[in-house]
């Protein structure tokens, strides 16, 4: 290797002056000579340039009849070599004696370029998927694996390229809760920063959140994501693991929106113009499933997609956990209508995915709205959008979210169009009262709904007067489709002065 480029990464480490911070203060500076800057970005590659014939090291030494069992892939049998992505190096092998041997082979490696494996930060994980976490620790422990003369540690976990594996559980009950761990910190400093610099505007808020939140959130989703994207499309939202993550995002959305927790996840997910994290994810997979089967079959990324497919047709029954990638996908897929026939793989159309998942969505809201006691699904969908709403317009955001920037005028207007107001309508449910005895306290007239709210209660009827031009031009008789039609920020004003008169007179009412 010669030219500029080298010249270049030469420069980078010509003069690298540290010192050691002690109790006493610094100590004098000196060159650095070994290693490289911590964070650097050129770090993944020079460790490829470094070691990139071990793979082929490994490989030829397994070709010459050196038993290193390395996994092999079902249909191609091409075996799997070494991971060795970014600065991290990963060995599989599928028996002991196999990872021995190549941990062996390693540490010639090693010996022959000059290299340095730290053994302390070298674990063993055995991926068993039968065995408990303790009994697949001991198992690993008595293998007595050594680097170097050195035991290695063996461990329930690691994390390879931001995604844990875990000894006894599938990949998604280990993924999905380690990621959203990871992203509900990256959402608090998401929340924090906009605090601080007094960004309301929802629009920019929700691009925040994709791009700081959910790139963390969602790392990885297409793989490991499938077994719990293909339970959400099937109804099974028993999944804790699956929740953790999806619970992340809806609780941003309702935030944004200023409406309680328990507000239905199908309304606030409509209103935001947002699809079900899950929805994502298939997404996501879809477009990884047309790069395998589109990919040169020499490729490692085709073989492995060929393995999963040749797996996921082979007879017999697995439970969800133990499928395959390609049967989770399927099944996925299938529960919102989309046919993956994996016996004659083909690349999926996405704009069909896209439009099986705003049918589903649709269907979802409409579904829960027809069950006994889903007074708000009936509001949003009969009272807000008069029975219109359809699936082109789910991915739509409501019109205020666009153009009214102050939360305290955006989240009255949401809590009304989405039921979760501040009436008795909606806080007798915390006592439990009757719905027919939630009686208006400013006026008794009637159940104080967001329609008595709005059109009825007298306690605004001098609000009805200054926001006139809200109210006449509506036909008779008027509905709450027709009023939510306005112009939005007036809407938002209208709403924020409502929210502010109840709360004079209920606290008026309270001091008496």
């Amino acid at each position: 290797m010669s030219g500029s480029w080298l010249r270049a990464v030469q420069a980078l480490y010509a003069d690298v002056p540290m010192a050691v911070r002690t109790t006493g203060g610094l100590s004098p500076c000196f060159q650095a000579r070994l290693g490289l800057k911590q964070g650097c970005p050129f770090s993944p590659t020079l460790f490829g340039l470094y070691i990139d014939d071990l793979e082929a090291t490994m490989l030829a030494a397994a070709q010459r009849g050196a038993r290193l069992d390395l996994p092999r892939l079902r249909g191609s049998g091409g075996m799997v070599p070494p991971l060795l992505y970014a600065d991290d190096t990963t060995l599989l092998a599928t028996s002991a004696d196999g990872l021995q041997r190549q941990l062996d082979l390693l540490q010639q490696y090693c010996e022959q370029w000059g290299l340095t494996v730290n053994a302390a930060k070298t674990k063993l994980v055995l991926l068993s998927g039968q065995r408990t976490q303790q009994a697949a620790v001991d198992t690993a422990q008595r293998a007595a694996l050594s680097l170097a003369g050195q035991p290695l540690e063996a461990v329930s976990s690691f994390k390879y390229l931001g995604i844990t594996f875990h000894a006894s559980s599938c990949i998604a009950g280990a993924a999905a809760p380690a990621r959203a761990v990871a992203a509900q910190a990256a959402m608090h400093s998401c929340n924090a920063r906009c605090a601080a610099l007094g960004v309301e505007a929802a629009p920019l808020q929700l691009r925040l959140f994709s791009t700081m939140v959910d790139a963390v959130l969602s790392y990885g989703s297409e793989v490991w994501g499938m077994q719990l994207a293909a339970a959400s499309a099937a109804g099974k939202t028993s999944s804790t693991a699956g929740s953790k993550a999806e619970r992340l995002h809806l609780a941003h959305l309702r935030r944004l929106l200023g409406v309680r927790q328990g507000t239905p996840t199908a309304v606030v997910l409509a209103e935001a113009g947002e699809r079900p994290l899950w929805q994502r994810w298939v997404l996501r997979a879809v477009k990884l499933w047309n790069l395998a089967v589109t990919a040169e079959q020499s490729s490692l990324l085709w073989q492995a997609m060929t393995a999963s497919v040749a797996l996921a047709v082979a007879p017999g029954h697995r439970i969800p956990a133990r499928q395959p990638w390609a049967q989770q996908l399927a099944a996925a897929l299938a529960a919102m209508g989309v046919q993956l026939d994996l016996h004659q793989p083909q690349p999926v159309c996405k704009a069909e995915v896209q439009s099986a998942c705003s049918a589903w969505q649709l269907k979802q809201l409409q579904d829960a709205a027809t069950r006994e006691g889903a007074s708000k699904l009936q509001h949003y969908t009969q009272g807000v959008w008069g029975g219109t709403l359809d699936a082109a317009s789910l991915g739509t955001r409501a019109a205020y979210l666009m153009v009214v920037r102050e939360r305290s005028r955006r989240a009255p207007l949401a809590q009304l169009r989405t039921g979760s107001h501040w009436g008795a309508e909606e806080t007798g449910r915390w006592d439990k009262t009757p719905p027919e005895q939630r009686l208006c306290r400013h006026c008794g007239g009637g159940v104080e709904t967001v329609q008595h709210i709005i059109f009825d209660c007298p306690l605004y009827a001098g609000l009805r007067t200054r926001f006139s031009d809200l109210f006449c031009l509506l036909p008779e008789p008027r509905t709450l489709h027709a009023f939510f039609q306005q112009p939005p920020a007036r809407l938002a004003t209208f709403a924020a002065s409502l929210k502010l008169q109840w709360q004079v007179a209920h606290d008026a009412a309270v001091l008496l």
